[in-house]
């Protein structure tokens, strides 16, 4: 017998509601600028500044979003949930790497390190795009269109035939 997708669809459409709820819309692409940001004030000390309660930077794009509190205060709920995302897939792996209905990795893609680096490549470039558009993949995807967003559904609607597609090529 296969697994119901169905409680861990609500479990999770429970999870995004809660994160809306007490925090904010789950997202993660915010925290590779942030984490550009902390690297680049470990070279310029003073790229974020604190004015009061208010953190600025000289840097433009440091100040949407609060990116600027972000660098000055990178321990917050998006970095942590990030590591959670990190060390759950990683737990993921481990525990449930004999299960037998473990979608088996593609041989062909462990053997051509090439195939690998174009994966990489356009997953940078996807995330990239998302990023220009305001968000990312999990926010756009799920967080976005759970809120009815107009981008976010354009986005998905967008990205899945393609992702679909390449899929396929990629197991061909």
């Amino acid at each position: 017998m296969k697994p119901s997708w169905i409680p861990k669809g609500l479990f999770l459409g429970f999870v995004f509601f809660v994160s809306i709820l007490l925090v904010k819309p789950i997202g993660v692409s915010t925290q590779y600028s942030v984490t550009s940001g902390i690297i680049h004030s470990v070279i310029e000390k003073d790229i974020v500044v604190q004015k009061g309660k208010e953190y600025t930077s000289r840097i433009e794009y440091y100040n949407q979003d609060g990116i600027a509190r972000s660098i000055a205060n990178p321990y917050n709920f998006s970095m942590v949930f990030i590591a959670g995302v990190f060390i759950g897939g990683t737990l993921g792996r481990i525990f449930f790497l004999k299960n037998k209905y473990f979608i088996k990795e593609n041989e062909k893609l462990e053997k051509d390190s090439i195939s690998r680096m174009r994966l990489f490549i356009g997953g940078v470039i996807l995330l990239y795009g998302a990023r220009m558009a305001g968000g990312c993949t999990s926010g756009h995807m799920m967080s976005g269109v759970m809120q009815l967003s107009l981008s976010s559904i354009i986005f998905t609607v967008v990205l899945f035939p393609i992702a679909i597609f390449i899929a396929k090529k990629v197991g061909e």
